[in-house]
C-alpha cells in the first residue's frame, strides 16, 4: 500500500527551482492527491490526481496523471517508488520538464 501518512523531503535542482521540496500523497474519500511544498518559494503546488495506478512488487510504485491550478488543462505525469524510508521517481511537468526525485527521505 502506498504510504499516505508520511511526507518526504527531496532536493530539487532545475532551472525553475533550486531547494528542498516536501511532498506527500493523500487519500481522501477514495481519491488520491498530492501536496507539494517548495520550501522558500512564494507558492505551494496543490496537485489533484485525475488517474492513479498502483504497482505492487518488491517496491511500491505510484503512477499517476494529475493537474494543478498553476497549469490549467495541462497533465502532470507522476511516478514515485516508495521503499523503506525513501522515495525515488519523477514528475514530468509541462513547460518545466522532468523533475527528478532522488533519495527523498521521510520527515
Amino acid at each position: 500500500m502506498i504510504d499516505t501518512t508520511n511526507k518526504y523531503k527531496a532536493k530539487i535542482n532545475n532551472m525553475f527551482f533550486k531547494g528542498d521540496a516536501v511532498f506527500g500523497i493523500t487519500y481522501t474519500d477514495g481519491k488520491y492527491g498530492m501536496e507539494i511544498d517548495l520550501e522558500g518559494a512564494e507558492f505551494d503546488m496543490p496537485v489533484e490526481i485525475i488517474e492513479a495506478q498502483l504497482e505492487y512488487s518488491e517496491e511500491n510504485t505510484f503512477i499517476a496523471k494529475a493537474t494543478t491550478e498553476l497549469l490549467p488543462e495541462k497533465i502532470i505525469d507522476i511516478t514515485l517508488t516508495f521503499e523503506d524510508d525513501k522515495c525515488n521517481g519523477f514528475l514530468k511537468i509541462p513547460f518545466i520538464g522532468k523533475v527528478k526525485i532522488k533519495d527523498a527521505v521521510k520527515v
